[in-house]
């Protein structure tokens, strides 16, 4: 989620914001304001970042959420824009300024729900996908990312485990000010925010990636190529051990072909190499387009 923020704001020739772009920023926005004021405020969850902590410091001076993810956006924004220069500040000020105003517009809305738990997994998701489609129209809510894109730059701490600590911190501030089921709940919405959030970037796209090393290598391609109908890229590659060579084929598959692809590379060669693991986001030859 957050490694587009730190490439974005390295980028010296990025092109101009389109209004498809800002229209994607404000929508993504609403829809977190949204998740905020009618799930999360209203049943006392704080799952992290800026408007979790807003929570509990409201909850411990009484002043309004928005007056404080306002002052901590404003904050964040001119720190940012000193060390982080102009690209900074061109990403995070519409997003930072959008997020805040709308939660203080969107505050008398009646709650979606009184349940802590549907709130929590509802408003995970429900933030999540606003903050995918800020990231997707090229903007940033700043707020916790931008502390953890400084001291990346800074120390090189790396930027997920920043978030996850400053996160922590506010559950745990959420979890001394709230009751315990309200913190419980916090944690739910946090792993399905930092999960929507990953959906959202990548499409909903998910499949597999398997990196087969064979000694029937003809055996084993024509298998995959005529048995199951998948392409497959040769590679030639070394024994590391023997320094003998090896025929290393690269398959990529939506996860129902993978027993498939087991079971005819076992009755090919019941002593290949098989190593399979999770492909996030495929563009081209079948898949999805390239945009």
């Amino acid at each position: 989620m957050k490694l587009p923020f730190i490439s974005a704001s390295r980028r010296r020739d990025a092109p101009p914001r389109t209004w498809r772009d800002l229209c994607m920023v404000a929508l993504g926005a609403l829809v977190l304001a949204l998740a905020f004021n009618l799930l999360l405020r209203a049943n006392e969850i704080a799952p992290g970042g800026v408007p979790g902590a807003s929570l509990v410091v409201q909850r411990v001076t009484g002043i309004e959420p928005a007056i404080w993810q306002a002052a901590i956006n404003g904050v964040l924004l001119i720190v940012g824009g000193v060390m982080l220069g102009r690209d900074f500040l061109l990403r995070c000020t519409l997003g930072s300024v959008l997020v805040p105003l709308l939660v203080a517009l969107t505050r008398d809305f009646t709650p979606l729900t009184t349940n802590p738990l549907r709130a929590a997994m509802c408003g995970g998701v429900m933030a999540g996908a606003g903050v995918g489609l800020v990231l997707l129209g090229r903007g940033s809510v700043g707020g916790c990312s931008t502390v953890a894109v400084i001291l990346y730059r800074r120390y090189e701490w790396a930027v997920d485990r920043t978030i996850l600590v400053m996160d922590s911190f506010v559950i745990l501030g959420a979890a001394i000010v709230f009751p315990p089921e309200q913190a419980l709940c916090a944690i739910v919405a946090a792993a399905l925010f930092s999960r929507t959030v990953r959906r959202v970037l990548t499409g909903g796209d998910h499949a597999k990636l398997a990196l087969i090393v064979t000694r029937q290598a003809e055996a084993v391609r024509a298998a995959v190529l005529h048995e199951i109908d998948l392409g497959l890229t040769c590679i030639s590659a070394q024994g590391g051990y023997t320094d003998e060579a090896r025929d290393l084929f690269m398959v990529v598959m939506l996860p129902s072909d993978v027993p498939r692809l087991k079971r005819v590379v076992r009755a090919h060669d019941a002593e290949a190499f098989v190593t399979l693991t999770d492909a996030s986001e495929v563009l081209g030859c079948g898949f999805k387009a390239h945009t």
